[in-house]
């Protein structure tokens, strides 16, 4: 592992004596106020990989942490940001994705599984918030998750404070264009979120979900990325292909 200080004394400094520095000020797509910090992570992966690894990390805490199954297309396509120290981002594996922006400011907490596919999503964590997404997600294009504790949201009747939870989204979970999911939402595995939904809730395993707050619209259901032909019957098609049920295929649990 090495380390590597160049963002925070370009950050700090302004002068890396001559060198160009991977962390530089970089715009932020939907956030354009925030004035923050980012590396390529192909340029990363490139520099630091070690038997098929990489394990970036700075004096101030912060550390990048990627494994599993990458391709270099991808790797172009996602940019890390940081602000501040004791960050986190840790990526599974990293595959067919076309734009993927990962935020963390101060003590925060980003871990994303081996996605199906990202066509376009920010993952914005601050202020020692966590988001989890779990394996083999499809993920559409703008798609905004953000959870930051800097604000406080508290009840009139005894001072507790609400909200205060990170994100958790599940394995194959399918985000829809234009959702944005909030800090305090929790996805099962194998759920849908339908486009344009705006999710800061609870949604089961195995529901499809919708709209302005979003709520269950169907349960039992599951999704694949290859329909069956002529909007057949899934499970007769399965059974002429002689191949068994697959696991994520299972009823909602209500908790």
């Amino acid at each position: 592992m090495k380390i590597d200080n160049f963002a925070h004394k370009f950050k700090i400094n302004g002068n890396v004596s001559g060198r160009n520095p991977l962390f530089r000020k970089l715009p932020l797509e939907h956030f354009p106020d925030v004035s923050i910090y980012g590396a390529n992570l192909y340029e990363l992966y490139n520099s630091y990989v070690r038997d098929s690894k990489l394990v970036y990390a700075t004096k101030n805490g912060n550390k990048i942490i990627v494994e599993g199954k990458v391709d270099i297309s991808s790797l172009k396509n996602t940019t890390i940001f940081f602000s501040g120290s004791d960050n986190i981002v840790t990526i599974n594996g990293l595959r067919n994705v076309a734009k993927l922006d990962v935020v963390c400011i101060n003590k925060s907490k980003v871990s994303i599984g081996s996605p199906v596919t990202v066509r376009g999503m920010t993952v914005f964590s601050a202020h020692e918030s966590e988001i989890n997404i779990g394996e083999n997600c499809m993920i559409s294009r703008d798609i905004i998750i953000y959870s930051s504790k800097a604000h406080g949201l508290y009840s009139v009747a005894d001072g507790s404070r609400r909200s205060k939870s990170g994100i958790s989204i599940g394995d194959r979970v399918w985000i829809g264009q234009g959702v944005r999911i909030l800090a305090g939402a929790k996805v099962g595995n194998g759920s849908v979120v339908g486009s344009y939904s705006v999710l800061a809730g609870r949604i089961p395993n195995n529901c499809a979900a919708a709209g302005n707050p979003c709520r269950v619209t169907s349960k039992d259901i599951f999704w694949t990325d290859h329909a069956a032909p002529d909007d057949g019957n899934y499970f007769e098609m399965l059974t002429a292909l002689k191949k068994p049920i697959p696991e994520f295929i299972r009823p909602t649990e209500v908790d």
